[in-house]
């Protein structure tokens, strides 16, 4: 029986979903703590400062972002962590 792992799960999915996974100036220089994932707004160099999740890397900087369509001052709560069987995702609603 082959496994797959949550990680190759995540990147399946991100690449799916529009997602966009690190790579140099494109992100939003924000620390976070390791391991997490998260959502924030307001980085004006990034998704028109409108909100996004993340998942955070080792290294303390996000490395996948999921950027939401939707706008802080239409809806608050349009980004939200969602616990999925265990495992946290961010979510764009």
């Amino acid at each position: 029986m082959k496994s797959t792992s949550l990680t190759t799960i995540i990147i399946a999915a991100a690449a799916m979903a529009g997602v966009v996974i690190a790579s140099g100036d494109d992100f939003p220089n924000i620390q976070c703590t390791a391991a997490t994932v998260g959502c924030s707004k307001g980085v004006k160099n990034y998704n028109n400062g409108n909100p996004f999740g993340y998942l955070c890397g080792p290294d303390g900087h996000p490395e996948t972002l999921f950027p939401c369509s939707c706008r802080e001052t239409d809806d608050p709560t349009c980004c939200q962590v969602l616990n999925l069987g265990g495992h946290m995702i961010p979510q764009c609603f």
